[in-house]
C-alpha cells in the first residue's frame, strides 16, 4: 500500500476499534451494527488485497536460477550426445539442429534457453530406439535413454513455467492495488454518508463515544513527524 492508503487503513481500523469498545453507546440503533460489520468487511478486503499486492516477483528468483543452471547443463550434455551420434550416423541435419558452442549456450536468454532445450528433447526423442529394439541402436549407442530425455523434458517444462511467475506476480500486485482503491473508496462513502451522521445524531446522549469516534476519524500521516502538516488535515476520508 502507498503511505496515504496505509494511513487510511489505520484510521479505519481505529474507527472499528472505537465502535467495538463503545458498542453499548449505539446498541439501541440497529443500523449501527450493519455499518460496523460493513466497515469490518472492507478492512478485511483491504488487508487481503494488500497481501496480494505485496507478493514479490523475487520469490521466483532462486528456484529459477537453479532451474536455469540445470536446464543449461543437461540440455548441453544431451545436445552433445545427440550431435555425436548424428555425425556418426550420417545425419548432419540432426547435429546442426542441436549443436551449440558452450559460450553461446551461456549467452542464451531464459526464453531462448527453454526453447533450445525443447529442440534437444524433440530431436533426442525422435532418435531413441523403440522398446523392442536393441538399446544400443540409434541414440542408445551414446547411452541416452528415454528416462534421460523425460528428465530434461520435465526440467524445461518447469523452467518455462517459472519464467511466467514474475509477470503473474505483477498482475496479482496490480489487482491488489486496484482492490485497495475500490475498498477504501467504499469505506469513505460508508463513513461520510452513514456512520458520521449517525454518530452525530447520538452525540448529545453519548458524548464520550462521539468524542472517541471523532478522534479516531483523524488520519495520522505515519510518514511525518510531530508538528509537520498533514496533507489530509480537514479531509477525514
Amino acid at each position: 500500500m502507498t503511505d496515504p492508503q496505509t494511513n487510511r487503513y489505520d484510521m479505519h481500523r481505529t474507527v472499528l476499534g472505537v465502535l467495538d469498545s463503545h458498542a453499548d453507546a449505539w446498541a439501541a440503533v440497529p443500523a449501527m451494527q450493519d455499518y460496523r460489520d460493513a466497515l469490518a468487511a472492507i478492512i478485511a478486503r483491504v488487508r487481503d488485497a494488500a497481501q496480494t499486492q505485496a507478493i514479490p516477483s523475487q520469490t521466483a528468483t532462486v528456484p529459477k536460477k537453479k532451474l536455469r543452471e540445470d536446464v543449461r547443463t543437461k540440455a548441453g550434455a544431451m545436445a552433445g550426445a545427440v550431435a555425436a551420434w548424428a555425425r556418426s550416423a550420417g545425419k548432419p541435419e540432426v547435429a546442426a539442429a542441436v549443436a551449440m558452442p558452450q559460450r553461446e549456450l551461456h549467452r542464451l536468454r531464459d526464453a531462448a534457453l527453454a526453447e533450445y532445450s525443447e529442440i534437444v528433447v524433440r530431436e533426442a526423442r525422435k532418435h531413441l530406439p523403440a522398446p523392442e529394439d536393441d538399446p544400443t541402436t540409434m541414440l542408445g549407442r551414446q547411452g541416452v535413454t528415454a528416462a534421460h530425455v523425460d528428465e530434461l523434458d520435465q526440467l524445461d517444462d518447469d523452467f518455462a513455467k517459472a519464467l511466467s511467475t514474475p509477470r503473474e506476480a505483477i498482475v496479482a500486485a496490480s489487482q491488489g492495488t486496484a482492490g485497495i482503491a475500490v475498498a477504501q473508496s467504499e469505506a469513505s462513502v460508508l463513513l461520510e454518508e452513514e456512520l458520521d451522521p449517525t454518530v452525530d445524531f447520538l452525540a448529545p446522549e453519548q458524548p464520550d463515544f462521539a468524542k472517541a469516534y471523532a478522534a479516531a476519524r483523524i488520519i495520522v500521516d505515519r510518514g511525518r513527524g510531530p508538528g509537520e502538516p498533514d496533507p489530509d488535515d480537514g479531509d477525514p476520508g
